[in-house]
């Protein structure tokens, strides 16, 4: 398939930080893009404006970032001012659909993402943008392969979208039945932490102390998602005999991030065998009489949301919310009763997003090998 430059089919404009004095966020002059921070859905959700910009999107140009999360895309949907963290990339109508474009860029993500430079934040140059090679067969077949990837991009959007409402859902009924633990409206009755959970930090990973002899997977941070374990990408280190029995996890056990975005929780449901945690972790075993896992990841859910842990954080450069400070907070407690009418709900619920996920991700499977065929001709 005949392949061009990106230069020799689009028109590139780098963006550029405005004076730092003509921010606003009033919502005066043109509104800012400085990186993926300010992306929506598929058009930008800007927190800023300025009144002198710099470099100025058109609409239908695509925004690229390329900076720190390198390749996420938007649509522009008005004229923005580009920051120094995108780039907008306009295709020339007569060589270039913009579609055609859209979904090229969204496959060469992670490509993109390993040419960036930067120790702080990586990022992209103009000529690694210009020098891009894009697969250009006649304009009517972009436009056919567009037309194909936009129907099944919609539909994996469409599988997005059921699970974020099911989500959103669940926390309504939440709400409902116990009002927002931050600041308890329905007044219960609450007891430390503590008192409701038998908690546990992990252990400390010491690379002096490995000696790959005892080597089992365990979770950090970044596999405790919010009602979810991302368990494809396990690490392993020492857990001898004793260390098992310390760091063991059970069916029921309410895993919580210790730090980066604090109070993130999931339930551990035996989604493999033999498996711990680190210390970046805290393990919460509750006291099923007196709370259910389920109810205690929503009530943290909600204290992350809503700045219940703000009085217990402590902050250098990265919150951190130690063992501690875990232990002493209140927890609002509804009768047990009313979390097990809160638990049928989320069973209920739980069980249709379940397939959708299930369903979801076969839509990406299927949609990655779609786009895989159509840049290679194939399609």
């Amino acid at each position: 398939m005949k392949t061009a430059s990106l230069k020799d089919v689009c028109q590139i404009s780098m963006g550029q930080a405005p004076d730092g004095s003509s921010y606003n966020d009033i919502g005066e002059g043109f509104p800012l893009i400085a990186g993926a921070g300010d992306f929506g859905t598929l058009s930008p959700k800007p927190k800023k404006f300025t009144r002198e910009p710099s470099k100025v999107s058109e609409v239908d140009d695509i925004i690229l970032c390329i900076r720190a999360t390198i390749g996420d895309l938007n649509w522009s949907d008005k004229a923005y001012c580009l920051g120094r963290g995108v780039a907008g990339l306009r295709p020339r109508a007569d060589k270039l659909d913009r579609h055609y474009l859209w979904h090229w860029l969204a496959s060469q993500k992670d490509f993109l993402f390993s040419q960036g430079t930067g120790s702080t934040f990586k990022q992209i140059s103009r000529s690694t943008i210009e020098d891009l090679s894009i697969p250009l067969p006649p304009l009517p077949e972009q436009i056919r392969i567009a037309a194909i990837l936009d129907k099944a991009d919609s539909i994996r959007r469409k599988r997005q979208e059921a699970v974020r409402l099911t989500e959103e859902l669940l926390r309504s009924v939440f709400l409902d039945m116990f009002g927002d633990p931050v600041t308890n409206p329905k007044g219960w009755e609450t007891r430390a932490f503590a008192v409701v959970c038998e908690t546990r930090l992990g252990k400390m990973l010491d690379a002096n102390q490995q000696t790959g002899e005892y080597l089992r997977p365990y979770l950090r941070n970044s596999n405790v998602q919010w009602d979810r374990i991302e368990s494809s990408d396990l690490e392993q280190m020492d857990f001898n005999e004793k260390d098992r029995k310390t760091f063991s996890l059970k069916d029921g056990d309410v895993l919580i991030c210790e730090g980066g975005e604090v109070g993130r929780a999931a339930i551990w449901r035996n989604q493999l065998t033999d498996c711990y945690f680190q210390k970046a972790i805290h393990r919460a075993r509750p006291n099923q009489t007196l709370a259910l896992p389920e109810y205690v990841m929503f009530w943290l859910w909600f204290m992350s949301k809503n700045g219940g842990f703000k009085d217990h954080v402590t902050s250098a450069t990265i919150a951190h919310l130690t063992g501690e400070k875990l232990k002493e907070i209140q927890m609002t407690l509804p009768p047990i009763t009313m979390q097990h009418q809160f638990l049928k709900v989320y069973n209920s619920l739980t069980t249709l997003t379940t397939s959708t996920d299930k369903y979801q991700a076969h839509t990406l499977v299927l949609f990655n090998a779609i786009q895989q065929r159509a840049f290679m001709g194939k399609l």
